[in-house]
């Protein structure tokens, strides 16, 4: 199923709330990891709520899904082609060279 999922999730033992976030390439949601490979604790409900919005909209704006691109900056190598086609092609100057 390719469905996205972002909740805070309450500790057992009520000591904080985990950001729980499921990509589409997951099978089940994961916590937001902390340094040392230890889900993140947060201390409130809306702290936790903020990191799982921060880290979806992360992975959608960074990825390419069905052939769609979020960001419509043009790549390094495009942008090179670009220039090139304008100077090879036309638009750019044209210089005359004459043989002797």
């Amino acid at each position: 199923m390719n469905r996205y999922g972002a909740y805070p999730r309450r500790i057992p033992g009520g000591f904080g709330y985990w950001a729980m976030i499921r990509l589409c390439r997951d099978s089940h949601p994961s916590p937001v990891m902390d340094v040392g490979d230890k889900p993140k604790v947060f201390r409130t409900e809306g702290e936790a709520a903020q990191e799982c919005l921060r880290h979806l909209v992360a992975f959608m704006n960074g990825r390419e899904i069905r052939g769609e691109v979020f960001d419509a900056r043009p790549s390094i190598r495009q942008a090179h082609r670009e220039k090139a086609e304008k100077l090879f092609i036309g638009g750019g100057r044209t210089v005359q060279v004459e043989r002797v």
